[in-house]
């Protein structure tokens, strides 16, 4: 199988370029948003959002939580004023998540949230232990992120995807801490044809294909396969840290 791409910058640039086509296409990311802040308190002091994106998540945690500061990060610097302008109080940092143990290292925070991203991080068992260094006592790290069977027909035919966590990996990262919530889903979307699977698939920001080579067989054979499905296999992740 050969991996999506995980230059940071080639990852930023697909994700500016569909921004406009994000939110129409992003349906089962906005589904796991919903459900993520579904677990949240009522309040918290200081909240940090890994992978804020175009703020679909933000605007659901702005409307269901009171907070006293609200830091986010993602590695698409144009997109600072934009989210500044559209979410007053929002503190918005060029940063990558994969840094998180350096970034505003004198402050800990009280939620971790973060919706579809950290799939994007070259070492995501990594990144879940250094978020929970960065916790206070009683904080909260809650995420939405993409499981083993994601995506599974494009590995299958066209041999290109991102490398998962499975869930006996993501139980070991939990010892110490209270699983307040830890789920997974299965949710397929149905499509005409492959190419239009295909530019689905680009308009969420997920590049890579871009640079395979896709054969007329491999397109006759997704379709004959797998009847133009794409999978996609949300996992839920919510620790609180014992005080």
């Amino acid at each position: 199988m050969h991996a999506l791409t995980l230059d940071k910058k080639t990852i930023g640039n697909n994700f500016y370029k569909s921004r406009f086509l994000y939110e129409e296409n992003a349906l089962i990311q906005k589904k796991m948003a919903e459900k993520l802040t579904s677990f949240l308190d009522p309040s918290y002091g200081n909240i940090l959002e890994m992978g804020i994106g175009t703020g679909s998540l933000t605007k659901l945690v702005y409307t269901s939580c009171q907070f006293k500061t609200y830091s986010a990060l993602d590695i698409i610097k144009e997109n600072k004023e934009f989210l500044e302008t559209q979410f007053p109080g929002l503190s918005y940092t060029c940063f990558d998540m994969d840094n998180i143990k350096n970034f505003c290292p004198a402050q800990d925070f009280d939620l971790i949230i973060s919706n579809a991203a950290i799939q994007w991080s070259v070492n995501q068992k990594e990144l879940i232990q250094n978020c929970l260094s960065r916790l206070t006592p009683n904080g909260t790290l809650a995420l939405a992120f993409f499981g083993k069977k994601n995506f599974y027909e494009m590995k299958d035919i066209f041999g290109v995807g991102l490398t998962y966590l499975n869930q006996e990996e993501i139980y070991a990262l939990c010892n110490g801490y209270e699983i307040v919530y830890f789920a997974e889903e299965k949710k397929e979307l149905q499509f005409s044809d492959t190419m239009s699977l295909l530019r689905h698939i680009k308009n969420t920001g997920v590049g890579g294909m871009s640079h395979t080579v896709l054969k007329k067989e491999q397109l006759k054979q997704y379709a004959s396969k797998f009847h133009n499905k794409l999978t996609y296999n949300p996992v839920y992740l919510v620790l609180k840290k014992k005080s």
